[in-house]
């Protein structure tokens, strides 16, 4: 394998706090059409949105598998994306607003986080590089660029019911879909 078999995600974690359900549309509608354009730029090749509803960080998270990192430094991404394409309207509300660019272990492709409907990804986070490092089982994600608001993310493969106990440092976060995943078209 090569190092463009390298998985690379650019992850967004928020809160927009709501007090309606019409507020809560219209957001979810906006982020929706914020979606479509990012799917229109080369090198986004899925998206994904989801909600974790145990959690004293932020409850929403975008997940988009890129072609690679230089994605987000291309013409076309720098031109219409990043923080400040995100209307005013929206952007005021947003708060816990975090982004960071993950890779998978070199050349393997790995891991898909692609969830389907009704099943869950589990994240953790070693949240300082003094964290207890994650365990064999648990897939690595290094942090390679962006806010790099945590030393490393792992994912765990096989959902919640092999789970390590979590460690000093860490955040175990379950994540539930809100949509399935969407690609470019």
């Amino acid at each position: 394998m090569s190092a463009s078999d390298t998985a690379t995600y650019y992850m967004v974690e928020m809160d927009y706090p709501h007090e309606t359900a019409a507020e809560r549309e219209r957001f979810d509608a906006y982020y929706w059409r914020h979606i479509d354009m990012l799917l229109t730029i080369p090198g986004f090749m899925t998206a994904q949105r989801f909600y974790c509803a145990d959690t004293d960080r932020a409850p929403f998270l975008a997940l988009y598998r890129l072609a690679g990192p230089e994605v987000l430094t291309s013409d076309a991404y720098t031109s219409k994306a990043g923080r400040m394409s995100v209307h005013p309207d929206f952007r005021a509300y947003i708060s816990g607003w975090d982004r960071n660019l993950v890779q998978g272990p070199a050349g393997s492709g790995a891991p898909d986080l692609a969830t389907a409907m009704g099943d869950t990804i589990t994240l953790i986070d070693r949240l300082t590089p003094d964290s207890a490092p994650l365990p064999d089982r648990i897939i690595p994600l290094e942090v390679i660029g962006l806010d790099r608001t945590i030393a490393q993310r792992g994912v765990a493969e096989n959902g919640a019911a092999e789970l390590p106990q979590p460690a000093d440092g860490w955040s175990v976060r379950v994540w539930q879909p809100i949509h399935a995943l969407r690609r470019p078209g």
